[in-house]
């Protein structure tokens, strides 16, 4: 959907290489290899981008947006060509779907939608033609693009984790401890000797409580002697603050965990971790599902796939053979119907269709009504379901479309300064 969106706002903004114009020779303001762009494909972006009403930050260089529009149609042309070379072509289908897609973004019928570029220019009957023809070469320099830029990105396991560390190291900061905890405080005309006895006092707690002291024993015989002891019990506080109030390294990672003693503001500090509240990122709900999977084919249409699968759906239902005989000798998915249908726990945002509300309540061992799916029909059986918090699996995702999103834009202007590189390319100034 977002390939649609930028290939529309692409179309409409002109930022591509028009391929037919009056050529004439004056008009000529560079050359690509042997194909020539004019004066006026600039001029028609230029007065584009003026009536877009775009703020642009612009350098006092007069001519800079002129050049950078330039240097694109160049990039543009050089990227066509590369494609042309290597004979990609584009098929009816492909035009087809970006065109319901920019109408489905719309939110309009694809026939009002081609109503709606034609009334563009009325007096111009080829506009429409036109439209397509650029949309055919934007989806041809994507898909070279994308061919290119396949071979040269390589990620490597390492990457990512370098990444996904530092990205679960910036969570952290988002985590609230629940504490507890015991201060002898101190005053600024202790002597050395008070010093020493408050320390010492504080390390035998700590070394009581690392033995299985209970410690809410301990604060109850400390709230006594108000004399010796400060105590708070269970209070909430963002990590951050904690390692504020403290040292920045202060490391907590466990409920139950004991610190200290702690020299803080007030005097001594012995904290104890109640909780860890971590941010919850993603709470999924998991299934784990067997399937039978019927497949449309050469062989078998879409309607006779769905007929079979109904047909096996009652048949399971009437006793006639059982969800396993129908995984073992029916079923289109053979590597799982090898382990008897077994999926593993799949969440529902990662099987790639909706799933109804019937399929949601289903009972253990319950099997639902046939699914349909991108890659067929479907009876799914539920032996379990579970609420996990995918907060890891997010972050490494992350990780990797941050090293993935820096490798296109590196390799991308790679590949484009190899194009230059082995291209004639001449700009004619006026």
């Amino acid at each position: 959907m977002k390939i649609c969106i930028f290939i529309f706002f692409y179309i409409f903004s002109s930022i591509f290489y028009v391929l037919a114009k009056n050529n004439q020779v004056d008009n000529i303001t560079a050359i690509v290899n042997d194909e020539i762009i004019l004066n006026s494909d600039v001029n028609e972006i230029l007065v584009f981008l003026k009536k877009s009403k775009k703020k642009f930050i612009i350098p006092l260089k007069s001519d800079f947006l002129k050049e950078k529009v330039l240097e694109k149609l160049i990039v543009d042309s050089l990227i066509l060509q590369e494609a042309n070379s290597k004979n990609i072509n584009i098929t009816k289908e492909q035009i087809d779907t970006v065109i319901k897609n920019i109408a489905l973004k719309k939110h309009i019928s694809v026939d009002h939608f081609k109503k709606q570029i034609l009334l563009r220019n009325i007096k111009n009957p080829s506009y429409y033609d036109n439209f397509i023809k650029k949309i055919e070469i934007l989806l041809k320099m994507k898909t070279i693009q994308d061919y290119e830029l396949h071979k040269r990105i390589n990620i490597s396991e390492q990457e990512v984790n370098t990444i996904f560390k530092k990205l679960i190291k910036d969570n952290e900061k988002f985590k609230k401890i629940n504490l507890s905890y015991i201060l002898l405080p101190s005053l600024k005309q202790d002597s050395d000797n008070a010093v020493r006895n408050r320390t010492k006092i504080a390390e035998n707690i700590v070394y009581k409580l690392k033995k299985g002291y209970d410690f809410e024993k301990l604060l109850i015989e400390c709230e006594k002697n108000k004399s010796t002891f400060i105590v708070k019990k269970m209070f909430w506080k963002p990590l951050l603050d904690i390692q504020n109030s403290f040292f920045k390294t202060l490391n907590i990672f466990k409920k139950g965990q004991i610190l200290g003693p702690i020299v803080g503001d007030k005097g001594l500090y012995i904290l104890k971790v109640n909780d860890i509240h971590h941010k919850k990122e993603n709470i999924v709900t998991e299934f784990y599902m067997q399937h039978c999977l019927i497949k449309p084919s050469v062989i078998l249409t879409n309607t006779e796939a769905k007929k079979k699968i109904f047909n096996i759906y009652e048949n399971i239902k009437k006793g006639i053979y059982t969800f396993d005989d129908a995984v073992k000798n029916l079923s289109d998915d053979y590597y799982s119907s090898n382990k008897k249908g077994d999926l593993g726990w799949i969440s529902k945002e990662s099987l790639g269709f909706d799933l109804n509300k019937k399929f949601l309540i289903l009972d253990k061992n319950e099997i639902s009504e046939p699914v349909k799916s991108n890659w067929g029909w479907h009876i799914f059986k539920i032996l379990d379901r579970r609420q996990v918090d995918a907060f890891y699996k997010l972050k490494k995702n992350q990780a990797f479309n941050i090293v993935l999103n820096q490798k296109i834009i590196s390799e991308k202007n790679h590949w484009i300064e190899d194009l230059k590189n082995t291209a004639y390319i001449e700009i004619i100034r006026s």
